[in-house]
């Protein structure tokens, strides 16, 4: 995955999540830390798919790569752009951005599975949830290759 496989152009995203940057999640420069950067975009990422979800099935990770385009630091306000692009039979692929003052600080892409819970094994989608993906404002085409 590199630059041009995600879009840095925050219009792109039809969804978009806002948090700041804590004091917790910078090191003693106020350099945010990696991690938090995996957390904000999990933030993100759970805001969209909280009910999509119930207590026998559940969305879960089953890949998820960051890159890393220039620092943040604290105090400052973050934005990530959202965009559901592509929807498989048993998963889905979500790209994000996330953008400091409206310029591009770090891209994320999250393979998803459709899972069973209880048995912990990949579901093929019910086909009422997959017209649901593709009717809401998140699915769309991405600048991904």
């Amino acid at each position: 995955m590199t630059k041009k496989d995600i879009s840095t152009n925050i219009n792109k995203y039809p969804h978009k999540f806002f948090e700041h940057v804590r004091w917790g999640d910078t090191d003693g420069y106020q350099h945010v830390n990696n991690v938090s950067i995996s957390r904000y975009f999990e933030s993100a990422r759970v805001s969209i798919i909280r009910d999509l979800e119930s207590k026998e099935f559940s969305l879960v990770i089953v890949n998820f790569t960051i890159n890393y385009y220039s620092q943040i630091f604290y105090p400052n306000k973050i934005q990530i752009g959202s965009l559901l692009s592509k929807i498989g039979d048993s998963s889905i692929t979500i790209v994000q951005a996330l953008f400091v003052k409206n310029k591009c600080k770090s891209t994320a892409k999250s393979i998803m599975a459709y899972a069973d819970l209880k048995n912990e094994k990949a579901q093929k989608m019910p086909e009422d949830l997959k017209s649901r993906l593709r009717k809401s404002n998140i699915y769309g085409a991405s600048d991904e290759t």
